[in-house]
């Protein structure tokens, strides 16, 4: 069995599908992805469960708590969100904002370095024909971010070579690379991520939504009520 030299870490990322994960040492030790994108409230705190069983790590064991911060909808962020707090709340550990997209830069960046692509971008879909997406470099097969994030139409999108599920989406308009046009972000490679901005001492970021754009951040109000008269 490996030998541990640092205390794990429980990843949550709703920001597209739902996924939590348990990271140690560079190692994904447990991860849980849901294919629904819609379901984010219901399957977490089941899912947290079962990947702390499937790592055999106890709460108390845990550092803290990684959240991917988006960008991405409203619904599910707020679902991972509230998630990460509550659960750290709870144990009493802190909760760390990971940016969304660079759970899928962190192995582009090393395909990138293998096919000699110097620069990158990473683009989820932000549905209304819009994608979220983000400029990277590869530096020796680490990620470095250079702008972003951003929500634009495909053709707005720097064209560089595309990882994400948002090339896929829109292959006219964006060069997908082979292997990741169907990438979404997972809190495995999340989880690694926030793990390396720990030990380096920055890359973590407040644990606040990024939503972009001003609607998806708006809380429906409350029906009227038929036959008052209100205009």
């Amino acid at each position: 069995m490996p030998v541990h030299s640092s205390r794990p870490l429980l990843a949550i990322d709703a920001s597209a599908t739902a996924s939590v994960a348990v990271v140690q040492d560079g190692e994904v030790l447990a991860r849980y992805a849901s294919t629904e994108t819609n379901t984010h409230a219901e399957v977490l705190t089941p899912a947290v469960r079962r990947v702390l069983a499937d790592s055999k790590v106890e709460p108390g064991d845990l550092r803290a708590v990684v959240a991917g911060v988006g960008p991405g909808p409203f619904t599910g962020l707020r679902a991972g969100l509230v998630t990460a707090r509550s659960l750290a709340f709870a144990w009493g550990l802190q909760v760390h904002g990971v940016m969304s997209l660079d759970a899928i830069a962190l192995p582009a960046a090393e395909e990138a370095f293998r096919a000699g692509i110097e620069e990158f971008v990473v683009a989820t879909d932000a549905r209304r024909r819009e994608v979220y997406w983000a400029h990277y470099a590869s530096v020796g097969g680490q990620f470095q971010r250079l702008h972003g994030p951003f929500v634009t139409a495909p053709a707005e999108v720097t064209p560089l070579p595309a990882y994400g599920a948002g090339a896929g989406l829109y292959p006219d308009a964006l060069a997908a690379v082979a292997g990741f046009s169907t990438a979404v972000p997972d809190a495995g490679s999340l989880g690694l991520v926030g793990e390396l901005a720990l030990r380096r001492g920055r890359g973590i970021l407040p644990v606040q939504p990024l939503y972009l754009r001003e609607s998806d951040a708006k809380v429906p109000g409350p029906r009227k009520k038929a036959g008052t008269g209100e205009r």
